[in-house]
């Protein structure tokens, strides 16, 4: 693991998850059932938007074609390219 970097943990008896920043060394555990949760993914920064919003709940929208979430502000559906 990269210490710098944000992944998703699984605790693999239960299936519960948690985000965190990872630190070398350090063993994660699922604070209800106690047991060791592993690293499944690694987190991504959002990609770079043309909108000066927030990605908050309040500021999104669905696509009408392709139902990916969009920033209100933002023209074009970048991913199937629908004006909005």
């Amino acid at each position: 693991m990269d210490p710098r970097q944000t992944y998703r943990f699984r605790a693999p008896a239960s299936g519960r998850e948690a985000i965190a920043t990872s630190k070398p060394g350090h063993a994660y555990r699922d604070r209800e059932t106690g047991e060791t949760m592993q690293p499944v993914s690694a987190v991504l920064p959002l990609a770079e938007s043309g909108s000066k919003l927030l990605r908050t709940p309040e500021n999104l929208h669905a696509c009408a074609r392709c139902d990916q979430l969009l920033e209100r502000d933002v023209t074009d559906c970048p991913y199937c390219a629908k004006r909005q």
